[in-house]
């Protein structure tokens, strides 16, 4: 019998292509979910995929180039869904503090950067971009940290989000003045010259986006196929960014976002948004996977020294820069020092930075293997430096005067009158009147509070920070105090001596908890309920002597559930039955007018 040939494996080049998809997406899955297993953004699980298919590690190397071109789709659609997503709006009631202090602190922390990199042994170039790349936080990593702690509604949450915001359009500018800074010589020229390509490109942008777009978009969505809107959406942004770079000479990045700012202006912006999203988060995942082949780990722990003094300016120095602009611009020191820990990383688009700078030759290998091994090290050291920021907040406020001593006349009132405390509060409050009703916080939960109480005519005093929000509260007759929920001295201008009840509507876990504290100091007889975010904070909230509790998400599963059961005949008595059962299970048996035990985990 003769022998049989010996079996080959050899990969054709055009299925080459396809084997490194599949390895790059299958690592990534992988690594993601490891990493939100070990309370990570899955952004370090992607990296790591990189990492372990890219040429500095053993065992599969996959075709960087193959990656990389599908990555080129990511950045595109990143912007431009970022584009997109962009709201003045959300910038708008934080834009005081945001602006200025976002613009601050880059500039600030590329300065210290730069600074640090020098003597490290990089070029004056090189250390200016890597100060400029660590000085951009993610904003990926941020949003995360915000939404598991419960804080999207704190004041530090609102100006985080606002502060990434700008830090994003910041990243913008960067790249599109990247090339003119690498031409060398006489900047001022080519700057102007790339800012007046950048101005002809934005013309052009606005009159088609304004003009002919709309029409496209309405054109096609009628049609009511969802594929050839989605296709609508994608030639848009491929389109803008191949026109930026290709004919205006003006990064894809900067085509891409301009094209979702100009499709965001559209009435159907969220379908767009909606379209696009899971084409962005997978192409997403292969640019990250593409910046994590080019991390060099061997490099990196050979060049520990640089990578340790780049992770302290990464993270030291613009922590404490956002906690020094924060209390400058206004913000409480505990809200100031939670902000500069929550910014305190390096993320995503220093990555589109320093990529587009290792292209024009502004970077070397070791300088961009710093940027990325100091964006991983800060994003993993992100959730400690937070929860050591709250420790520290809670140390600085138990050292405070707890409850400041009523002063003569602290709790009358004219109609009408401003009084400015020592705080930097103001109030609004009618005359010769005694609050009934406190409510902490004029946000979406406040509003529907405060709206109730004053329908019925009970007096109430509102507290908040937000000035627009006081002035929308002001409409229902109730009176406002502008200031620090949590300070004593606003709490007693409030006259929670005098008051019934206190409602704490604040996003802020750590603020609503001091607020009770201190509330309850000044008045162990007032009844306070509050909203709560999770079994913790319920927990705590009650041995405090939280009376009545409310997890908005739970409470919105109790009404669907009452709902479903009188959609199916169940009488009322029943229903009333089902959510008690339902409440008492979540939030435990703790009576209704004093302390309990925090709810169980049952």
């Amino acid at each position: 019998m003769p022998a049989l040939p010996p079996l080959t494996f050899e990969i054709l080049p055009e299925l080459r292509f396809i084997l490194d998809l599949g390895v790059a997406v299958a690592l990534a899955l992988a690594g993601g979910m490891l990493a939100v297993r070990l309370r990570q953004p899955p952004i370090v699980g992607y990296l790591f995929a990189g990492v372990v298919i890219g040429p500095f590690t053993p065992g599969f190397v996959g075709d960087s180039s193959h990656i990389s071109d599908l990555a080129e789709i990511g950045v595109v659609l990143l912007l431009f869904a970022l584009g997109v997503e962009f709201s003045l709006r959300e910038l708008s009631p934080v834009r005081r503090v945001a602006v200025p202090g976002a613009i601050l602190q880059v500039l600030v922390t590329a300065l210290a950067g730069a600074l640090v990199g020098i003597p490290l042994g990089l070029s004056a170039t090189g250390a200016v971009v890597v100060g400029a790349a660590v000085a951009i936080s993610s904003t990926v990593v941020v949003l995360k940290v915000l939404q598991e702690r419960g804080e999207l509604d704190s004041l530090h949450g609102r100006t985080a989000i606002g502060w990434m915001v700008v830090q994003d359009l910041v990243t913008i500018l960067l790249i599109a003045l990247l090339e003119p800074f690498a031409a060398g010589g006489d900047l001022a020229l080519p700057v102007l010259y790339t800012l007046l390509r950048t101005a002809l490109f934005l013309g052009l942008a606005y009159v088609v986006g304004t003009r002919a777009l709309p029409w496209l978009f309405r054109t096609v969505s009628r049609l009511g196929s969802p594929e050839l809107f989605l296709l609508s959406v994608f030639a848009t942004a491929l389109l803008a960014a191949f026109l930026s770079s290709a004919v205006f000479g003006l990064s894809l990045a900067l085509g891409a976002f301009v094209a979702g700012l100009i499709v965001s202006e559209s009435e159907l912006s969220h379908q767009a948004a909606g379209e696009i999203t899971p084409f962005r988060d997978l192409f997403a995942v292969l640019f990250f996977v593409s910046v994590g082949m080019l991390l060099d780990p061997a490099a990196m722990l050979a060049d520990w020294p640089a990578l340790l003094a780049l992770l302290v300016v990464a993270m030291l120095v613009k922590a404490g820069a956002g906690v020094v602009l924060g209390r400058l611009l206004g913000m409480p020191l505990r809200s100031a020092i939670l902000l500069g820990a929550t910014i305190a990383q390096v993320g995503e688009f220093s990555f589109l930075l320093a990529g587009r700078a290792l292209t024009l030759g502004l970077l070397d290998a070791r300088s961009y293997n710093l940027v990325l091994g100091t964006a991983v090290l800060s994003i993993v050291l992100t959730p400690p430096l937070i929860g050591a920021a709250v420790r520290l907040v809670e140390r600085l406020e138990h050292r405070r005067l707890d409850v400041a001593p009523p002063a003569e006349g602290r709790g009358g009132f004219t109609r009408g009158e401003l009084t400015a405390t020592g705080d930097g509060g103001v109030a609004t409050v009618p005359s010769f009147e005694r609050p009934a009703v406190v409510v902490l916080g004029a946000g979406r939960v406040g509003r529907v509070v405060i709206r109730a109480v004053r329908a019925r005519g009970f007096r109430c005093i509102v507290v908040d920070r937000d000035l627009r929000a006081l002035d929308d509260a002001a409409t229902t007759g109730a009176a406002t105090l502008y200031g620090d929920a949590a300070s004593p001295a606003i709490l007693h201008r409030a006259g929670l001596g005098e008051a019934r009840l206190l409602v704490v509507a604040i996003g802020d876990a750590l603020t609503a908890r001091l607020a009770v504290e201190r509330a309850r100091a000044i008045n162990p007889r007032l009844t306070v309920i509050s909203r709560a975010r999770g079994r913790t904070e319920a927990g705590v909230l009650q041995g405090l002597g939280v009376s009545r509790l409310a997890d908005p998400e739970i409470e919105a599963a109790i009404e669907l559930a009452r709902a479903s059961l009188a959609r199916m005949g169940v009488s009322g008595p029943e229903q009333a039955a089902v959510t008690v059962g339902l409440r008492r299970r979540y939030y435990g048996d703790a009576p209704r007018e004093t302390g309990g035990p925090p709810p169980s985990d049952a």
